[in-house]
C-alpha cells in the first residue's frame, strides 16, 4: 500500500538533512500534485474522504478472502 511509507521512522541527524526534510515538506504543501504517464492527479487532505477511502479498502480486501 503506498500509505505505508508514511510509518517509517525518519532518522535526521544533520542539519542538513532536517532542512533537506523541511523543505520537501514545504515542496509538497506548495505542489501538492503527483504527475504519472503526463497526467495530472490531486493529493486528497479531508480527512473523512480519507476515512471513507480506507474503509473502502478494508471492506474490498476483507470480501476478496
Amino acid at each position: 500500500m503506498a500509505t505505508s511509507s508514511i510509518f517509517h521512522t525518519v532518522q535526521l541527524n544533520t542539519p542538513e538533512k532536517a532542512e533537506a526534510f523541511v523543505a520537501a515538506l514545504e515542496a509538497s504543501v506548495n505542489d501538492p500534485w503527483v504527475r504519472r504517464n503526463n497526467r495530472r492527479h490531486t493529493v486528497e487532505t479531508d480527512p473523512a474522504v480519507i476515512k471513507k477511502i480506507m474503509e473502502n479498502n478494508k471492506k474490498n480486501r476483507e470480501n476478496v478472502k
